[in-house]
């Protein structure tokens, strides 16, 4: 049901108006002449009092009743209220005597039975021939009150009403109405005054002086008039009208004046009597807009809503009888009948009635006028601790209020003014003394600890014979809440911005948040998203709360969430999050991800007003924030937010946030929450599983992050180091290379040296570790060199670069072997030629020679391991085809070269001619005939000694004769001295071996046996003797190799 805008509150019954004449005979004023505006043609607003008006009463500290007298004269000539301004505890009677009777009243409480206690702080006689006082206005800032009396507008200050000097304030005469500029507030320090007189208009500026601004001369007299900014609406006696005084000053009457409709005339009745029309009403309802009368065809009346250029853009209004006093507060019309009805329009959509008023109040059935005043203020009487929820009023917590009324010429203005102090206080139980009355109180009203609902305005009073009656609109707490049930959202907004701008109200008075919660529920519930995200923003509404339309953040938030029903919170508030129940299941496809941004929004707003001094939250709610923005975060993959949140200071429950971004298959932002609550081990677990595949997540950097992390914390402890390193091993053998060379040597000495190589030779990436072994001091066992060496062979496998180079070095140079090519050169198969031609290598060379055979291109290599084995011909054989012919020759034919592979191992020595034989057979059997031809040439050169004739039967019959030449010439050459030398080197032959046998047995008898260790050297190139042949000088007792003696 729609509430009623406006509560019928009594402000004063019995007034003694003429309180010059307690305990005396009251001397009624003689008949007056007619008014102005009976004279102009248009009927009083009065009407007849009827047979049971009561006479005037007095007052004596209440009131002081007069004896009703039933006497028709003198109940024609009763003192009657005519008009009244109310101006914060101060009222202001007009008389319909002459007088202007001033009173100080406590704050009215609304609806109640008690009428509130008054105090008259004087009389004052306007002497000006007892005419009726027509109209009365105050300017609280500027101390003045305005007066119309007798045709006469006089300026008296407020405060003590004492007539303005002449200087400042001249009297004008011969005014039939005035107005005040409603653009402007009353209580500012300069407001316009509009004075009709007779047929003339003018506009006066009343501030410290009152000055003429503009004049403009009309054609008729007018009876009413209403001024908004620099437009005035008037109706004269033929015609309504809008004139723009801009206009009118720049292009004269002609450009800016606007006829509208005309007035109702005079009419002959049936009986020839001339029956006058009511005087013409013009009233503002809005910038720019005017309302005015006009009869239509029966007899009711139209209230015609215009604009200032004459166009009705809202419907016009209907009333059932021409309305006696008729006022606008918006957005109603209050309309007065003669028959004592008050109707309320609501001008906003289609005019309609929204409250009728009819003989509630006794004393209205004899009212007579509407006023707009300047303002006061009536209690609620509501309690301090009373509920939204309340029957009544819906409110938290109202403050408390100071009032105090203005003043301008004097501080403190009567004792009756401090009487009034002390009602207040007890009406609002302060505690602190109020504030004197200043100029800097507006309305006579210190806002200070404002309420929404505590106070409600009084600006309009209803006019009896002699009482007064507040039309006090509903608390705005309960207008705005109206207003809210029917969606009108930003009207209930404007009001409450009105009420913050006007007041000290603050935002966070419990009152503002409840009505800025509601606004955004009722948008949310209308997928108004951004509107709604405003107002909750504004009203704090609890971050909690807005979850539960959000259940599957609610169930994730669970263990931290306070049930629904528990949170502080209005049932009309409660209701609507029952009506919405799930916000994504009432939004479309489209606004489905626009209801998430509204969450994520929201709660950085939240987070953000935690930190604040005073945190408009409950403490609880800072992890419910956290927790629930990481999923957010997540969900609308809002990665750098999400990074920023879990590694800044935050209240994330780790337990619940990871449970959930596991189960939603978001396991980046998982390891960064257990990483950022310091459990550096589960997180590296979910990076190790995204490396290995078994999950995936975009949002991960790989390896290349893995690797920056673990860079990043080498010095945070060996063992979780050590760790990482031996699952790297297994998974990414080439990163495990960068982490090996920032290790330190006192980390990779506590490595498992095994389990490390073991991982590596899986995959074949042994080497380096084995070497950083090495570097480091660690072992040097012979399967690690093995496993080294494997390694060598399996990188070496990879390129045949080094043999076409060889090959073509080797053309210009017989002489040249691979082991001298490759020496300069610094890859892996250098070191691996390296290795395996140096005799103090330990390794398992058949592991190693499977390991070469098994790649199939390393024949030279293969040629080293055999010698090493012992299998000679087996390597001749190798190194031959694998195109080392000159480390072939000194293998088979040299075997005691410093460079030859012989050295290798402990092998006997062929013999010469069968081994000069067997490698002729081999070249002769090189498919490439140049080459074949070069080496046997040089071989046949070289060995011709030990090579017969028989041999060279098995050259090729097509070879060229200089193949054979050298060995031809030196057997001619040998068949000459054969004899001679012969004999000559069997007798020396004879006498070294004496020689020998002498020597031999000499250091047998003398020095006795040579014993030596694992790691005797060589006297000369420092080497390992190893299994090598040495020789011993007893002299230097020096053991040498045989070809280093």
């Amino acid at each position: 049901m729609e509430e009623e805008p406006y509560i019928v509150q009594t402000l004063v019954q019995g007034l003694a108006l003429d309180e010059s004449s307690r305990g005396k005979s009251v001397e009624w004023p003689k008949p007056r002449r007619q008014s102005l505006s009976q004279r102009l043609g248009f009927q009083a607003a009065e009407r007849i009092q009827s047979d049971n008006d009561d006479t005037v009463s007095q007052a004596s500290e209440g009131a002081e009743s007069v004896d009703r007298s039933s006497s028709p004269a003198l109940r024609a000539r009763a003192i009657r209220v005519e008009c009244v301004e109310l101006c914060g505890t101060n009222v202001y009677v007009g008389t319909s005597h002459g007088h202007i009777v001033h009173y100080t009243i406590a704050v009215p409480e609304l609806t109640s039975d008690k009428e509130p206690e008054r105090v008259c702080v004087q009389s004052v006689d306007l002497k000006l021939g007892s005419k009726r006082v027509e109209q009365l206005i105050a300017l609280p800032m500027l101390n003045r009150l305005v007066v119309l009396c007798g045709s006469t507008l006089v300026f008296y200050t407020l405060s003590d009403l004492r007539v303005v000097s002449s200087n400042s304030a001249p009297t004008i005469k011969g005014v039939s109405c005035v107005a005040c500029d409603e653009r402007v507030d009353r209580t500012s320090n300069g407001v316009l005054l509009c004075v009709a007189r007779m047929r003339e208009i003018s506009v006066y500026f009343v501030g410290a002086d009152v000055r003429l601004e503009q004049q403009v001369m009309i054609e008729y007299s007018v009876a009413s008039l209403c001024m908004y900014g620099n437009y005035v609406c008037l109706a004269d006696t033929q015609t309504y009208k809008v004139l723009d005084l801009a206009r009118i000053r720049s292009s004269g009457l002609d450009q800016g004046q606007l006829e509208l409709l005309p007035t109702q005339q005079p009419r002959r009745d049936e009986s020839g009597r001339v029956v006058r029309p009511p005087r013409p009403r013009t009233l503002v309802v809005g910038p720019n807009e005017f309302m005015f009368l006009t009869a239509s065809g029966d007899d009711t009346t139209l209230g015609v809503i215009v604009t200032a250029r004459g166009e009705a853009l809202r419907g016009t209004l209907q009333f059932p009888a021409y309305p006696v006093s008729i006022v606008y507060d918006e957005p109603h019309v209050i309309a007065v009948f003669a028959t004592g009805r008050i109707d309320v329009y609501d001008t906003r959509s289609e005019p309609r009635v929204v409250q009728s008023v009819v003989g509630d109040v006794p004393d209205l059935m004899r009212v007579r006028r509407a006023c707009m005043c300047a303002g006061g203020w009536v209690s609620t009487r509501v309690g301090r601790r009373e509920a939204i929820d309340a029957s009544d009023l819906r409110v938290f917590e109202p403050n408390r209020l100071h009032e105090a009324v203005s003043g301008r010429d004097r501080a403190v203005w009567t004792e009756a003014v401090d009487e009034e102090v002390e009602w207040r206080r007890e009406l609002v139980d302060e505690a602190e003394p109020p504030v004197r009355p200043g100029p800097d109180r507006q309305n006579g009203l210190d806002r200070k600890t404002g309420s929404l609902s505590r106070w409600t305005d009084a600006n309009i009073v209803v006019l009896g014979s002699d009482s007064l009656h507040i039309l006090a609109p509903q608390p705005q707490l309960i207008h705005i809440d109206a207003l809210l049930h029917q969606q009108h959202v930003k009207e209930a907004v404007a009001l409450v911005d009105a009420a913050l701008k006007g007041t000290t109200i603050s935002m966070q008075s419990d009152e503002v948040e409840y009505c800025m919660q509601m606004a955004g529920m009722v948008c949310l519930k209308n997928m108004q998203l951004d509107d709604a995200l405003l107002y909750f923003q504004r009203g704090h509404m609890d971050p909690r709360a807005l979850l539960y339309l959000y259940p599957s953040h609610a169930e994730y938030a669970g263990p931290l969430l306070v049930p629904f029903a528990h949170i502080a919170m209005a049932p009309t508030l409660r209701q609507l999050f029952y009506e919405i129940g799930d916000l994504q299941s009432i939004a479309s496809p489209e606004q489905q991800s626009q209801t998430e941004d509204l969450l994520e929004q929201y709660l950085e707003f939240c987070r953000s007003q935690m930190n604040t001094s005073e945190p408009p939250y409950a403490s609880d709610a800072v992890p419910v924030i956290d927790t629930v923005l990481a999923r957010v975060y997540a969900d609308n993959m809002r990665h750098a937010k999400f990074s920023a949140l879990v590694q800044g200071p935050n209240s994330v429950v780790g337990d619940i946030a990871c449970a959930y971004l596991e189960s939603a298959h978001k396991y980046y932002n998982c390891s960064l929450v257990y990483m950022a609550q310091g459990d550096v081990r589960s997180g590296l677990d979910l990076w190790r599983r995204l490396l290995e595949g078994e999950v995936s997540d975009e949002r991960f950097g790989g390896m290349a992050e893995y690797l920056e992390y673990i860079l990043s914390d080498l010095g945070d402890g060996v063992k979780w180091l050590v760790d990482e390193y031996y699952w790297l091993v297994r998974h990414d053998v080439e990163a495990s290379r960068h982490i090996l060379a920032c290790l330190t040597d006192d980390t990779v000495a506590v490595l498992d040296a095994d389990r490390v190589v073991g991982d590596m030779q899986a995959v074949g990436a042994q080497r380096e570790f084995i070497e950083r072994l090495i570097a480091a001091n660690h072992t040097r066992a012979p399967h690690f060199t093995t496993i080294l060496l494997t390694a060598y062979v399996a990188e070496a496998a990879q390129s045949t670069d080094a043999e076409s180079g060889f090959q073509s070095a080797q053309a210009r140079d017989l002489g040249l072997t691979f082991q001298s090519y490759v020496a300069s050169e610094h890859s892996s198969r250098a070191r691996l030629v390296e290795m395996l031609a140096a005799q103090r290598t330990v390794f398992d060379a058949p592991k190693v020679l499977a390991c070469i055979e098994d790649a199939g291109n390393l024949g030279v290599e293969r040629a080293m391991v055999l010698a090493r084995l012992g299998r000679r011909d087996e390597a001749v054989e190798a190194l031959v085809k694998a195109g080392d012919y000159a480390e072939a020759e000194m293998l088979l034919l040299r075997p005691m070269a410093r460079e030859s592979l012989a050295r290798l191992a402990k092998s006997d020595a062929g013999d010469k001619a069968t081994d000069v034989a067997r490698l002729l057979h081999l070249y002769v059997s090189i498919v490439d005939d140049d080459m074949a031809a070069r080496l046997v040439s040089r071989l046949l050169d070289t060995y011709s000694e030990h090579i017969s004739a028989s041999t060279i039967e098995e050259l090729p019959e097509h070879w060229m004769l200089g193949v054979v030449e050298p060995f031809v010439r030196h057997k001619l050459s040998d068949l000459a001295q054969s004899e001679r030398a012969s004999s000559v080197k069997r007798s020396v032959a004879i006498a070294h071996e004496q020689n020998a046998r002498m020597q031999c047995a000499g250091d047998l008898i003398n020095h006795g046996p040579v014993v030596l260790g694992v790691a005797q050297t060589c006297g000369v190139c420092r080497k390992l003797l190893g299994s090598s042949a040495f020789v011993y000088e007893p002299q230097s007792k020096q053991v040498k190799h045989i070809s280093c003696a």
